[in-house]
C-alpha cells in the first residue's frame, strides 16, 4: 500500500512540474522577420491572461440587466486600468474596473439643455484620465448624432457636448461623421470622420473648426493618366475616391502626435503592398502625424510597418492554422504602449504586430480561431497598463520593502464572439520593451546590458543583432567596440549601418597609416607607369623585329590592342602579333580574375557569403566565349568573311585583355569603399564590359574586313546565332536524355523477366 502511495505521490509532484510547460504553451506562433523576409520564431512575448475570453457573462451583464454586449466597435483603458467598451449595438459605453468588474453603463444622460437623451450610434471613446489635465474626461463619439459627448472619470456624469462644426468641404459630398477622436494637452480635438476624405479634422478645445491634417493620396491609374494627359481638358470624372481615416491614438510618450489608421480601398491593396519593401508613406496604413499633418513615422526597420510581411507566399503556415489569409493586412486600429512601443491589429489574421519608434518590428502575436487566446475576428486593440504594489519578504516571511509594479497588458476587442482577450507581458517583451526605453534615453552602457538580455532569450532576433550594434557603436571607446559592432550588423545583414561603422573604422586607420598608405598608393602607380612603359618598348620592337614572335611580345601586344584597336586587330591578323598561347593564356587569366570576384568581394557587397566555383566562373566566362566564336565564324562563312576560326578566336581573346585587370581592380575596391561609393566598383565593371564590348566589333570588323553597316548587322545575326545554338544543344541534351531513360527502361523490364 505504501509503495503505491509513492508511485501515485510521484505522478503527481511529475505533473505538476509540468504544469508550467503545459500552461505555456499557446495556440498562436509568436515571430518576426529577417531582413530576407524570412520568418523568425521568437518566445512568446505576450500570452492570455486569465481562463477565458472577457464577455457579458464574465462582466456579470447578464445578472445586471440582462442586456448582452451588442456590436462592440471599440475598447479604451486609462491610466488607472479601468476599461471602456463601446457597445455600439446597444447605445451606450459599458465600463470595468481593471479587474474586468462592471462599475457603470452611459446609456442615457441630461444633457446640456437639461433633457435627457441618448447616444446614436456611438463609435467609439477617447480617455482624457491625466489628474492635472484641464481636458480630463470620457469622450464618446456619437456618430450619428454627429457630435462628441464628455463625460467625467470621476462619476461619469455629462460634462458637455461638441457639436457638429461648420466646415466648408471641398466638394458637397462630405460629411461630419465622427467614429475616432484623439485629444492633446493642449485640448485640441483630432477627429476621424467617417464622411470626410480630406483628412483629420483638427478642432479646437471648444469644438470649433481649425483644418485638415494628413489627407490619404488619391490613386490614379495608368490609363485615367493618359488619358489626362492626352486630354487635360477632359470633363470626363473619374470615380477615384481618397481613403478616410478609421480609428486615431495619442501617442504621449515623446509628443502630441497622432497615430492613423487609413481606410485602404481594395483596388489600393497592391501599391500597400509595394510600400512594405519600399518603405513609402502615401499607401502606408497607419501613419503618424505631427500637428501640421505631415507623416513622420519613421520607417528604418528591414519592411515598413504595415502588418504582415509575406503577404504572397504566405510562409507563416503553422501547424495550428494551415489555412492562413492572404494578402495584405487589413489595419483597424492602433494602440500607443509604454516606452514608445506601439502595435496594430489585422483584422484579416486577428494577429498584432508591435513595433518600436524606429519602425523596427519587434514581434507578432495571435491568430484567427476559437480557441482559448485567438480571435475570431479582431476589431480593436488597446493597451492596459498600471500599477501595483509589490511586497518585498526576508527569509522569516517579513515585508522589508514595498515598491509599485507595472502591469502591463494587451486587450484586443473580438467582435465576432462579443468579447475581449486579455494578453498579459511576458518576461521577455519586458525586458525587450526595457532595452528601447533605455537606448531611446541615451543609456547605452544599461542598454547593453538589457539588449545582451534579448539576445541570450532569443539569439533569432535579427533587429536585436542591428540595436546591440547601434549601441556599441554610439558608446564606441575604441575600434574593437566598432569592430564588434560590425560583427553584429554582419549577423542581422545590416548593409547600411554597416557602412556607416565601416567608415568610421576606415577613417581611424587612414588616420594612423596615412604615410604609409601615401607611400603604397605612389608604388603602385609606379609600378603601373613601369609596366606599361616596359609593354610600350616591347611593341615598339617587336613591330620592326619581324619573324616569328616570342610568348612575351605576343602577350605584351595586349596593351598595344587596347589602346589602338584598328590598327592593333589588323597588325594582329596580317603581321600574325599574337597566337593561340597567349590567346588561351588570356582567357585563362580571365576565368581567374572573375573566380577572384566571386570570392573576393566585401561584406558589403556580398553580405551572405555566396561564393564561386572555379568550374562555374570557367562556364561563364567560357560557354558565351565560344558560343560567340563560334556563332561568328558560322555567319561570317555566308556573308564573306576573310576571318578563319583562328582569327576569330585570337581576335575575341585579346578583346578580352582589358576585362581581368579591371575586375581585379573593382573586386579589390569592394573591400575599401561602402555605402554611396559603392557605385564606384559597379562603374568599372560597367566601363570593363563596355570597352570588351567594343574591342570585339572592332576585331570583327578589322579580321573580316567588313564595313561598319555590314559589320553591325554580323554583330546582330552572331547574337541571334548564339541564342540558336542554345537552343539547340538544349533540344540535344534533353533528347539524349529521353533516350537513356527509354534505354535504361528496356533493360529493367529486360532484366526483370
Amino acid at each position: 500500500m505504501k509503495k503505491i502511495a509513492r508511485i501515485i505521490a510521484f505522478m503527481f509532484a511529475f505533473a505538476l512540474l509540468l504544469t508550467p510547460c503545459v500552461m505555456a504553451i499557446t495556440p498562436y506562433d509568436t515571430y518576426t522577420y529577417s531582413i530576407d523576409g524570412e520568418v523568425l520564431k521568437s518566445p512568446d512575448a505576450y500570452v492570455t491572461d486569465g481562463v477565458a475570453p472577457i464577455d457579458s457573462a464574465t462582466i456579470g451583464l447578464d445578472k445586471l440587466d440582462g442586456v448582452k454586449l451588442n456590436n462592440p466597435t471599440d475598447i479604451e483603458t486609462d491610466l488607472e486600468g479601468n476599461v471602456y467598451i463601446t457597445d455600439q449595438g446597444n447605445n451606450r459605453i459599458v465600463i470595468l474596473n481593471r479587474y474586468y468588474e462592471w462599475i457603470a453603463t452611459i446609456d442615457t444622460f441630461v444633457n446640456g439643455d437639461g433633457v435627457e437623451d441618448t447616444f446614436n450610434t456611438p463609435a467609439s471613446t477617447c480617455v482624457v484620465s491625466a489628474k492635472d489635465s484641464a481636458y480630463r474626461g470620457l469622450y464618446v463619439c456619437d456618430k450619428l448624432n454627429k457630435r462628441i459627448v464628455r463625460f467625467s472619470l470621476d462619476d461619469f456624469t455629462y460634462e458637455r457636448t461638441y457639436k457638429e462644426p461648420q466646415i466648408n468641404f471641398a466638394d458637397d459630398k462630405g460629411s461630419y461623421t465622427p467614429v475616432s477622436c484623439v485629444v492633446d494637452k493642449h485640448g485640441r480635438m483630432y477627429v476621424a470622420s467617417d464622411g470626410t476624405t480630406e483628412g483629420i479634422v483638427v478642432l479646437t478645445s471648444e469644438g470649433d473648426f481649425i483644418n485638415f491634417i494628413g489627407a490619404p493620396k488619391v490613386s490614379v491609374s495608368a490609363l485615367q493618366a493618359v488619358l489626362q494627359t492626352i486630354n487635360p481638358f477632359s470633363t470626363k470624372e473619374f470615380t477615384n475616391v481618397p481613403s478616410t481615416y478609421t480609428n486615431l491614438e495619442l501617442d504621449e510618450t515623446y509628443g502630441d502626435f497622432v497615430y492613423g489608421t487609413v481606410k485602404i480601398l481594395e483596388e489600393d491593396e497592391e501599391l500597400q503592398l509595394g510600400q512594405i519593401t519600399s518603405k513609402a508613406k502615401d499607401y502606408s496604413p497607419v501613419k503618424l502625424l505631427n500637428a501640421g499633418g505631415t507623416d513622420i513615422m519613421q520607417r528604418t526597420g528591414f519592411f515598413a510597418p504595415a502588418g504582415e510581411v509575406a503577404v504572397k507566399l504566405q510562409t507563416v503556415q503553422t501547424s495550428i492554422n494551415k489555412n492562413a489569409p492572404k494578402g495584405v493586412s487589413k489595419v483597424l486600429d492602433v494602440s500607443s504602449g509604454p516606452d514608445g512601443v506601439w502595435s496594430i491589429i489585422d483584422s484579416k489574421r486577428s494577429k498584432v504586430y508591435t513595433y518600436d519608434r524606429s519602425g523596427n518590428l519587434l514581434y507578432i502575436f495571435g491568430d484567427k480561431g476559437q480557441q482559448f487566446g485567438q480571435i475570431s475576428q479582431a476589431q480593436a486593440i488597446t493597451y492596459q497598463t498600471y500599477y501595483i504594489e509589490e511586497e518585498v519578504y526576508n527569509e522569516k516571511g517579513e515585508v522589508i520593502d514595498v515598491y509599485e509594479k507595472e502591469v502591463t497588458k494587451i486587450l484586443v476587442l473580438d467582435i465576432a464572439n462579443l468579447s475581449f482577450t486579455a494578453y498579459r507581458q511576458t518576461e521577455y517583451a519586458q525586458i525587450l520593451s526595457t532595452a528601447i526605453k533605455l537606448q531611446n534615453n541615451g543609456e547605452f552602457d544599461e542598454a547593453k546590458g538589457a539588449w545582451e538580455e534579448v539576445l541570450a532569450r532569443n539569439n533569432n532576433f535579427d533587429t536585436a543583432y542591428v540595436e546591440m550594434g547601434k549601441v556599441l557603436y554610439r558608446n564606441a571607446e575604441d575600434q574593437d567596440d566598432l569592430e564588434q559592432a560590425l560583427d553584429y550588423f554582419k549577423t542581422a545583414y545590416d548593409t547600411e549601418n554597416y557602412a556607416e561603422v565601416f567608415k568610421a573604422i576606415r577613417a581611424d586607420v587612414m588616420a594612423k597609416w596615412f604615410i604609409p598608405l601615401v607611400i603604397v598608393i605612389i608604388a603602385v602607380l609606379f609600378g603601373i607607369v613601369k609596366i606599361f612603359t616596359f609593354a610600350g618598348k616591347v611593341n615598339k620592337k617587336a613591330a620592326v623585329k619581324g619573324g616569328k614572335r616570342n610568348l612575351m611580345e605576343e602577350l605584351t601586344y595586349g596593351f598595344h590592342i587596347m589602346f589602338h584597336p584598328f590598327d592593333g586587330f589588323w597588325d594582329l591578323k596580317k603581321e600574325k602579333r599574337g597566337s593561340v598561347r597567349a590567346s588561351i593564356i588570356f582567357l585563362v587569366i580571365t576565368v581567374v580574375a572573375f573566380y577572384y570576384s566571386g570570392i573576393g568581394k566585401g561584406y558589403y557587397y556580398n553580405p551572405k557569403g555566396a561564393t564561386a566555383t572555379i568550374f562555374g566562373q570557367m562556364a561563364m566566362v567560357l560557354v558565351p566565349f565560344f558560343l560567340w566564336v563560334i556563332s561568328n565564324w558560322c555567319f561570317t562563312t555566308l556573308f564573306d568573311g576573310e576571318g578563319s576560326l583562328k582569327d576569330i578566336f585570337i581576335a575575341t581573346s585579346y578583346s578580352l585583355f582589358p576585362v581581368p585587370v579591371l575586375v581585379i581592380v573593382s573586386t579589390a575596391l569592394t573591400n575599401v569603399l561602402v555605402g554611396t561609393e559603392s557605385q564606384i566598383p559597379t562603374l568599372i565593371m560597367a566601363v570593363a564590359y563596355i570597352y570588351m564590348a567594343f574591342l570585339i566589333i572592332v576585331g570583327m570588323q578589322v579580321t573580316h574586313d567588313y564595313s561598319t553597316g555590314k559589320n553591325i548587322v554580323t554583330v546582330i545575326m552572331t547574337l541571334v546565332g548564339m541564342v540558336i545554338i542554345m537552343f539547340i544543344a538544349v533540344l540535344f541534351v534533353s533528347l539524349i536524355s529521353k533516350m537513356a531513360g527509354f534505354v535504361t527502361t528496356i533493360a529493367n523490364e529486360i532484366s526483370y523477366r
